[in-house]
């Protein structure tokens, strides 16, 4: 079962925790650490030679995606585990390739973008795997990489069902999909705040923001 909540009464969520996903709970500080760190990464890889940075991103936003990628894995990796599956070669080849690029950074900030480029990546390997398993129960041998990753987000909404993920209301994010999900515990009354909630939120918004709650990525 998805759920949301901020910590008060008739609620299971717990101030300082980012998600409780099954067996496995993901911290707010970890995904503020990440976010930072993985932040710095994409700010040198991506400046230009001249030293100017790309587009402005709010750190909410990335944040938002660094939650997103981590909740996804830690409910995939306990589906893999019900079905007796493990990262294909596939997967960690594409590992090691974005290791490879990444040699302009080090340590925790280049830390910080291969756990989340590994968690996408993992989510979406895990799941083909899983989607060709149920579509050979089904009877379907050739089935193509894409129909085998549409079954296995099906599993995966199935699993998310019948297992408690709680989810902080302030990432607003709903486990499987892309879409921003207003959880907001708190209503946002003006433009400036409602743009804040968007998933790619106008530039106006960004611009009005200090620069330590940006990213240039």
């Amino acid at each position: 079962m998805l759920l949301a909540g901020c910590g008060v009464a008739g609620t299971q969520f717990h101030p300082g925790v980012a998600a409780e996903v099954g067996d496995q709970t993901i911290t707010t500080k970890h995904v503020d650490e990440v976010a930072d760190d993985a932040c710095q990464a994409l700010q040198k890889l991506n400046r230009d030679p001249s030293g100017a940075g790309s587009e402005p991103t709010p750190l909410r936003v990335l944040s938002r995606q660094v939650a997103s990628a981590l909740i996804d894995k830690a409910a995939a990796e306990q589906l893999a585990d019900d079905y007796d599956v493990t990262p294909s070669a596939d997967y960690e080849s594409s590992l090691s390739q974005t290791e490879e690029q990444l040699s302009a950074v080090s340590g925790a900030q280049k830390d910080a973008v291969l756990e989340v480029v590994g968690a996408q990546s993992y989510w979406s390997d895990v799941l083909v795997q899983i989607g060709e398993l149920e579509l050979k129960k089904q009877g379907t041998d050739d089935s193509t990489a894409e129909d085998q990753f549409a079954e296995g987000q099906k599993v995966f909404a199935a699993w998310v069902d019948d297992h408690d993920v709680v989810i902080n209301p302030k990432y607003s994010l709903e486990l499987g999909s892309d879409d921003v999900v207003d959880t907001n515990i708190s209503v946002a009354a003006g433009q400036t705040a409602k743009d804040g909630l968007s998933a790619d939120p106008d530039t106006s918004y960004t611009d009005a923001l200090p620069g330590n709650l940006v990213c240039f990525d």
